[in-house]
């Protein structure tokens, strides 16, 4: 029995330091030695049969369990190592990432605290301010501490007549898409100045919107130097309709007095010529009435001494004169404004889109429609013609933009729509000024 423990023994080293194939062959000499001792003692062969067997199954019993310890311990410690490096992988790439991320939010940082303008993030599930750019404190003149207190200082910056606009279009109800606004804003010092802030959303996995990112730039001075370019044209044109009005169309009715004089000294004579005179005189009378028609139109002096209602019939009595498009005005009230600048911007609109209608609608209908309605003036214009397309050009013609620009000035609104049943709409809403 001292043999085969010390035979075991050597099979157990043999398997757990080279495997199975090593105690196999340690178990070979072990059978080996124990059928020689056997034999030399002389016992008999059942007995010796017996022994080997009873080795032979304790030994491969033994063998493979220990190979089986030994595959296990070295697959664990396999395991462990490669844990081990997957996770110094990880936390090397871990570090990278901080690192790059690092870098990204200090270039962001850098971008976002040195550019003019004011970038901003709104969470919408936390409904908080997640970020605002150090720009706001300069152009809003206020904190972004309190910003980031409240969302509500935002709204409240916002000039009152374009606050329910703003909250409706990027506040409560964030847009599909790009959304594009032009405001005032009101500083605590009492000045205004002109926002033009683009929204852009921000959506998970899902598609949900989550967060609203956005640019506000302050374009007081562009919108100054629009606003004096524009009025530059207003005056040069009223300049041009007066003096045309007191310049050529006078000119015109002396010639037209003087040619009557001379059909009537033609006609006593019975000379042939009178009937040519009489031509001239037909020709000047219609030049006087389209260079007064003309002049009206580049000065509506209506405007400031009888209200713009009767400017806009004066318009309508113009194309009607033409006779090739009928035109009339719905204005149930006398309209007269304090701020004849409104009612300039106003007059420039409804001439701009029925000159529009007459040169590319093929209308032949043109209605104006102006009413004041819950402190707000509203005026529209719609044809009968062919319509605008279905999808406009994303770059429009220079009279929508002076149009937009107009309405924008007396702080309103403007929709150019294609109407339902033909035809285009031009509609153009904004405040009536307080005396």
């Amino acid at each position: 029995m001292s043999f085969v423990s010390l035979y075991l023994l050597l099979v157990s080293l043999a398997t757990w330091k080279s495997g199975g194939k090593a105690g196999l062959i340690a178990m070979g000499a072990g059978l080996l030695a124990m059928f020689a001792v056997d034999f030399h003692q002389s016992v008999g062969p059942g007995t010796i049969c017996w022994d080997l067997g009873i080795y032979a199954v304790v030994s491969s019993l033994l063998i493979f369990l220990i190979a089986v310890v030994r595959d296990t311990m070295a697959n664990l410690e396999q395991c462990v190592k490669d844990r081990d490096l997957a996770r110094e992988q990880e936390i090397s790439d871990r570090k990278q990432s901080e690192e790059r991320l690092y870098k990204s939010v200090q270039q962001f940082r850098q971008l976002a605290e040195n550019i003019t303008d004011v970038f901003w993030m709104r969470d919408l599930e936390a409904t908080r301010m997640a970020y605002v750019s150090p720009a706001y404190e300069k152009i809003w003149g206020r904190s972004c501490q309190r910003l980031y207190q409240s969302t509500e200082a935002w709204l409240e910056a916002i000039h009152p007549e374009d606050r329910a606009r703003v909250e409706a279009t990027m506040w409560t109800q964030p847009p599909a898409g790009e959304n594009l606004q032009e405001y005032r804003i009101i500083s605590p010092d009492g000045t205004l100045r002109w926002i033009r802030d683009r929204a852009f959303p921000i959506r998970d996995s899902s598609g949900k919107v989550i967060r609203m990112v956005g640019i506000a730039e302050d374009i007081t001075e562009r919108h100054r130097m629009e606003r004096e370019i524009l009025e530059i044209s207003d005056r040069e044109q009223a300049r041009m309709g007066q003096d045309l009005h007191d310049g050529l169309c006078q000119k015109l009715v002396s010639i037209a007095f003087d040619n009557n004089a001379l059909e009537q000294r033609l006609a006593a004579r019975q000379q042939a010529e009178a009937a040519v005179a009489r031509q001239m005189g037909d020709l000047l009378d219609d030049a006087i009435t389209e260079a007064r028609a003309l002049s009206h139109g580049l000065f509506p002096v209506q405007l400031e001494a009888e209200g713009l209602h009767l400017a806009l019939q004066q318009l309508v009595a113009a194309v009607n004169a033409r006779g090739r498009v009928q035109c009339r005005l719905d204005c149930r009230q006398a309209v007269c404004l304090s701020d004849n600048a409104i009612a300039i911007h106003l007059y420039r609109i409804a001439q701009e889109a029925v000159n529009n209608a007459l040169k590319h609608s093929q209308a032949t209908s043109i209605s104006i429609q102006l009413k004041i309605v819950d402190g707000r003036i509203e005026l529209k214009i719609s044809d009968n013609g062919i319509g605008i397309p279905a999808v406009p050009p994303s770059a429009g013609g220079m009279g929508l933009h002076t149009m937009n620009y107009r309405a924008r000035t007396i702080g309103g609104t403007l929709k150019i729509e294609r109407a339902a049943v033909g035809g285009t709409t031009v509609a153009c809403s904004a405040p009536v000024p307080s005396n």
